[in-house]
């Protein structure tokens, strides 16, 4: 587990799971983001017969422009898009977590996350920023 929290972000939250995801949505909306969708894996995999014990749902996030610069110097950084971010319980607590596009597009696309460096320190800052203002709700 060690090496993938060099990837991702988390966030602990106070507030109840439901809060949280409405806390995830205002942050992203109040800096130009847009939730083009979300999953509720608990709901899901119960639904298939795989009742969960915690309770797990992603965002789907996107700032067009960052999509569009990416997009413009690799096309299969789409690969990575939209920003997952995953609102989920764990042993009563509340979390927050995203990958950090940061770390994790330099391993998939190296020639890329050299050309678009700065754009991927803008996105990482605004994600961790999105998880934070959410987290205090």
């Amino acid at each position: 587990m060690a090496e993938a929290q060099t990837f991702v972000y988390v966030v602990e939250t106070s507030q109840p799971f439901s809060e949280a995801l409405v806390a995830v949505r205002k942050a992203a909306e109040a800096r130009k983001w847009g939730v083009l969708g979300d999953y509720d894996f608990s709901e899901i995999l119960a639904a298939k017969g795989f009742p969960q014990p915690e309770r797990v749902k992603s965002l789907d996030l996107c700032k067009p422009g960052h999509a569009n610069a990416l997009m413009n110097i690799e096309r299969l950084t789409g690969l990575c898009m939209p920003c997952s971010v995953l609102v989920f319980t764990e042993g009563g607590a509340t979390k927050i977590a995203a990958m950090d596009p940061q770390a994790v597009m330099p391993q998939l696309f190296p020639e890329a996350a050299q050309k678009a460096r700065a754009q991927l320190e803008e996105i990482s800052r605004e994600i961790r920023e999105i998880l934070d203002e959410a987290a205090k709700g």
